[in-house]
C-alpha cells in the first residue's frame, strides 16, 4: 500500500467552512495525520524513504467528491459506459464515490440482480460504487418492490430516476415506506400528463411529493432541480419543517435553452434546459441552501444514438463538473460551500459513514484542484465511452490534477493510473 504525503496544500474543510495550508500523511489506504505545513514544530516529518512526497502548493486540497446521480448503464447498455470506463470518467473528474440510478437494463429492482451488480463492481469499479435499487418494480410505477430487504442487501438508496411514479396512491405508499429511515427517497419529478419540455411536468410532480413527505414526516430528495418554480417549492417547504433536500445538476446552473439551440442534442436532456430566470433561480437556490447537492446526472449515449431520429435524452458531466461548477459559483459562494454541496452533503443525505471529509483515520479519498488551470475539453482526452457533452472544443479553468481513492493516486494530470 503506498505512503503519500501531501505537503503544503491549501486544504480545504466544507463544515467549518476554512481553507488552510496542511501537510497530509497518508499511509495503508487512511489519512495518519494532517499537520502544519512548513517549518513548524508540528510539521509531519517521514524520513524513511518510503513515503512519496508532493507538493501541492498553491493546490485546492478537497475530500474525495460524490456523485449521487450518474448512470454507468451495467447491466445491458455497456456500449455507453461500464462499470470501468465510468469509475475512470469519475477519477478523471476527481470524484471518488458514485451512486448508480437503477434504469439499467434489467432494472435494479431485487436482490438477485442488486448482488450480481455488487459482484461485477468489486471487479471492474476503480471508485465506491453505491447502486440505487428501484423504488417500483422494473420501475413500471405500480408495484413497490421490498425496500427493506434491498437495503439490508446494500442498497444506497432508492428510485424510479427517469420516470416519475404517475400513480399518487402508490407514490404516497412509497414515501410513506421512508418514515423512519435515516436514508431518502429520491424522487424523479415529472408529471406525464403534461410535456417534457412544459415547467408544469416538474413543477406539479414537485408540489405532489412535497405534499405526500409533509403529510407523514418522510425523509425525500428531488433528484435534477431545474425550474425557478420548484425552488421556491422546495425553499417554503425547508421553512415549515418538510424533511426535502434537493440536486440541481451543473448544466442547469451554466447553460439555458439558448445554448440548446447552438448545441443541439448533446445540450438535450431531461428535465431539459430552461431560461435565464430558471438559472438565476438555481443559483441563488444553490447560494441561500435551498439546494444541497450538485449532482452531474451523468447519462452517457453514443454519437450514433444521439444522431438518430429520436435521440435520447441526457449527457456526461463527471469530467467537466470542477470547472463548470467553479465558473458559475465562485462569484457566489466560498470554496467551502460550494464544494460541501459535492461532498459533506451528499454524504450526509446518504448517510455514508467516513465520506465526505479529509479526516484522521478515514479511508484517504481525496482530491486535488489547480484552480490556475485552463484547458479545452477535447473528445480524445475523455475516459468516458461515450462524448455527448455540450462543453467539447470550450477552455475551461479550475481542474482536477489529482484523484487519491483508498490512499492510492488513482489519476494525475488527467492520466488515470491502474
Amino acid at each position: 500500500m503506498a505512503r503519500l504525503l501531501l505537503r503544503n496544500g491549501d486544504l480545504v474543510d466544507p463544515v467549518s467552512g476554512s481553507i488552510r495550508q496542511r501537510d497530509i500523511w497518508i499511509d495503508n489506504g487512511r489519512v495518519i495525520k494532517i499537520g502544519l505545513s512548513r517549518a513548524t514544530r508540528q510539521r509531519i516529518v517521514v524520513d524513511d524513504g518510503t513515503c512519496e512526497e508532493i507538493d501541492c502548493e498553491g493546490l485546492l486540497v478537497v475530500p474525495g467528491l460524490i456523485d449521487m446521480h450518474v448512470h454507468f448503464r451495467t447491466p445491458g447498455q455497456e456500449h455507453k459506459e461500464s462499470l470501468a470506463t465510468g469509475s475512470m470518467a469519475a477519477l478523471a473528474g476527481g470524484f471518488t464515490s458514485v451512486v448508480c440510478m437503477a434504469n439499467t437494463k434489467p432494472v435494479i429492482d431485487n436482490e438477485e440482480k442488486l448482488n450480481k451488480l455488487f459482484i461485477l463492481a468489486e471487479n471492474e469499479a476503480l471508485v465506491n460504487i453505491l447502486q440505487v435499487a428501484a423504488v417500483t418494480s422494473g420501475r413500471q410505477g405500480k408495484e413497490l418492490t421490498e425496500i427493506w430487504k434491498l437495503f439490508l442487501d446494500g442498497a444506497a438508496a432508492f428510485s424510479d430516476d427517469g420516470d416519475g411514479i404517475q400513480d399518487p396512491a402508490i407514490l404516497s405508499q412509497a414515501i410513506k415506506e421512508f418514515v423512519g429511515y435515516k436514508k431518502p427517497i429520491l424522487l424523479h419529478c415529472q408529471d406525464n400528463r403534461f410535456d417534457t419540455y412544459d415547467k408544469r411536468a416538474e413543477i406539479h410532480d414537485v408540489s405532489l411529493v412535497i405534499r405526500c413527505a409533509e403529510s407523514c414526516n418522510a425523509p425525500i430528495h428531488i433528484q435534477h432541480v431545474s425550474c425557478a418554480e420548484s425552488v421556491q417549492l422546495i425553499r417554503e417547504a425547508k421553512a415549515r419543517g418538510v424533511k426535502v433536500t434537493c440536486e440541481t445538476a451543473p448544466h442547469y446552473m451554466a447553460l439555458t435553452q439558448r445554448d440548446f439551440k447552438r448545441i443541439g442534442v448533446n445540450a438535450m436532456m431531461n428535465p431539459p434546459l430552461r431560461g435565464n430566470a430558471d438559472r438565476d433561480a438555481v443559483i441563488q437556490g444553490l447560494v441561500d441552501g435551498t439546494i444541497d447537492v450538485i449532482a452531474t446526472d451523468h447519462a452517457p449515449h453514443t454519437d450514433k444514438e444521439k444522431k438518430s431520429d429520436k435521440p435520447p435524452f441526457g449527457i456526461i458531466g463527471l469530467e467537466t463538473a470542477v470547472p463548470v461548477v467553479l465558473s458559475v459559483l465562485q462569484r457566489h459562494l466560498s470554496l467551502p460551500e460550494i464544494f460541501a454541496k459535492m461532498t459533506i452533503n451528499p454524504a450526509r443525505i446518504l448517510g455514508l459513514e467516513q465520506k465526505g471529509l479529509i479526516h484522521e483515520g478515514w479511508p484517504a479519498d481525496i482530491t486535488v484542484i489547480d484552480l490556475k488551470k485552463r484547458k479545452a475539453l477535447e473528445a480524445k482526452d475523455l475516459q468516458s465511452k461515450s462524448q455527448n457533452s455540450p462543453w467539447l472544443g470550450k477552455r475551461m479553468q479550475g481542474w482536477p490534477v489529482m484523484t487519491i481513492h483508498n490512499g492510492k493516486i488513482m489519476m494525475r494530470e488527467g492520466k488515470i493510473i491502474l
